[in-house]
């Protein structure tokens, strides 16, 4: 009676591969590894040349889930009797799911993505992958809707639901680029993620009254009782910055050159719109002062990097706030921002004025301070004449 022939899975490691050494390497389900099969009997499907009964051809894949599906393919064949040899396969070089991150992120600094959303994306794809290596997934094939379920349960813990919306945006993006195979699939689980009332609340507009603005301007010069340049210097920040709504980054970055005839010209860093401002003639001199250590820069030194200059403008107006007594977690200079605009909405601003001010776009801002826009509306509304009905009538 003739031996069943059985056909298995056989790797073959990698000399850098973890299993290479141990003793139940051909039973490794989660490297990236070639996976062949092999088996014993007459029919030969090798394609190859060879002596005796024992044969192995490669499975064209590194991924043990695949090889399993192709042994049982050969495997049905040897028990049904089939003898004509396979077609010749030639594994395919596949990149890892770390490699397509790299090339999604390599493809959105060549678009001219920002360096603060080239950090976001390592940290988020970052996490993304290192979640799926924990489940054995080392290609985007083997990704599957359960795993983008469970990866996006853990975002729970997150305060703010603007990150996790930000987060999902990302994934999206990296799963439209580099899932070809199953990307309408994963693509069906990340439905739209809601805002909760708290981050409605936490997003919206906090500018600041006069009287806090008068006391954080009156702590400015305890804070930094020992640096009389630094008070100066933060106190001329929170007079520009309150007064044309500037970005802290644009600020930090501000030239002598932009202020030179009394306007304010730039173009922002995040939106590259330009800004237009009439800078109040006060304003201008104290810039213009406060820049005498300078030739070229009024808040900045230009040889430390615009982000580190920028992260400790914010440690030291964190201290000031807080020292103040104003500090709101999470909202800093932005703060100042919505100041301007709340001012100018109350002067008669429009919000296209405004837009054009801030260098943003209509979208952004009616989102942002329509509730300002509102209660303007509101104000200039109340003091209108109204129809009055006697009480004889």
């Amino acid at each position: 009676m003739l031996r069943r022939s059985v056909v298995t899975i056989w790797v073959r490691h990698q000399g850098d591969c973890k299993y290479a050494s141990r003793s139940d390497r051909n039973f490794a389900r989660d490297c990236d590894c070639v996976k062949w099969l092999r088996y014993s009997g007459e029919a030969c499907f090798c394609r190859y040349r060879h002596k005796g009964r024992q044969h192995r051809l490669s499975a064209a894949t590194r991924s043990w889930a695949t090889a399993e599906d192709k042994r049982a393919e050969l495997q049905q064949r040897l028990d049904s009797g089939e003898t004509a040899a396979l077609p010749k396969v030639v594994e395919t070089k596949r990149s890892t799911i770390a490699q397509e991150i790299d090339l999604f992120i390599r493809a959105k600094q060549d678009e001219g993505r920002s360096p603060e959303t080239i950090r976001k994306l390592r940290s988020q794809l970052g996490l993304f992958e290192q979640f799926l290596a924990t489940r054995s997934k080392f290609f985007a094939s083997e990704i599957t809707r359960t795993d983008v379920i469970e990866f996006r349960s853990g975002w729970a813990s997150w305060k703010s639901g603007r990150t996790r919306q930000n987060a999902q945006t990302n994934i999206r993006g990296f799963i439209r680029a580099s899932c070809t195979e199953n990307q309408a699939d994963l693509l069906s689980v990340l439905k739209t993620i809601k805002l909760t009332r708290e981050d409605e609340n936490r997003s919206r507009a906090k500018p600041f009254s006069e009287a806090e603005l008068k006391r954080l301007l009156g702590q400015v010069s305890q804070t930094f009782a020992n640096d009389a340049a630094k008070a100066a210097k933060m106190t001329t920040l929170i007079h520009f910055m309150v007064a044309t709504g500037v970005a802290i980054r644009d600020a930090v970055q501000l030239e002598r050159v932009n202020i030179q005839d009394g306007w304010l010209r730039i173009e922002r860093q995040k939106t590259r719109k330009p800004v237009r401002q009439k800078l109040d003639s006060a304003l201008h001199s104290e810039l213009l002062a406060v820049a005498n250590s300078n030739p070229k820069y009024i808040f900045w030194n230009g040889t430390a990097k615009p982000t580190s200059a920028t992260s400790r403008w914010q440690a030291e107006m964190r201290t000031l706030m807080k020292e103040a007594g104003l500090w709101i977690p999470g909202n800093l200079f932005h703060r100042f921002r919505d100041t301007a605009a709340d001012y100018w909405l109350g002067e008669g601003w429009t919000l296209d004025d405004v837009t054009e001010a801030l260098g943003d776009t209509v979208a952004v801002v009616q989102k942002h301070y329509k509730d300002l826009a509102s209660k303007r509306v509101e104000a200039r509304l109340s003091k209108l004449p109204i129809r009055s009905w006697s009480a004889n009538v």
